[in-house]
């Protein structure tokens, strides 16, 4: 527990640190796989953080996919989730975390039958 607190303590910091900057995203999910994999190994109770902010993540996604068949979260089991994201993480470590849930949340939607997300999306007007 101890060492969940100090990564949130140390997340917080550097938000607060880049808070001059403007930035679309925050949280876990953004630093790089290799930092997701170095706090993992520290910890591995951290993994429960960044799949806790994937999964928000999604379903922000699928917020923007309601009209158009949102994807199920529950498609592949939990620990198959986050197995996928380990996996493209090690293979991928100067990859951005965010982008080893984009993968994911990819596959599922292949898997029932949906178009890439990609594919849906609308940019919002300026």
């Amino acid at each position: 527990m101890k060492r969940f607190l100090l990564l949130i303590a140390f997340l917080s910091f550097c938000a607060l640190s880049s808070a001059a900057e403007k930035s679309a995203w925050q949280g876990p999910g953004t630093v790089s796989c290799e930092e997701f994999g170095k706090a993992c190994q520290r910890s591995p109770e951290n993994e429960t953080l960044f799949f806790s902010w994937a999964l928000g993540f999604m379903s922000g996604l699928n917020t923007d996919l309601l009209p158009n068949r949102a994807t199920d979260l529950h498609g592949l089991p939990m620990e198959t989730q986050k197995e996928a994201i380990r996996t493209y993480c090690n293979a991928h470590p100067r990859a951005a975390y965010f982008e080893a849930v984009f993968k994911l949340f990819n596959r599922m939607r292949h898997d029932q039958g949906l178009p890439n997300y990609l594919n849906t999306w609308n940019e919002p007007p300026k």
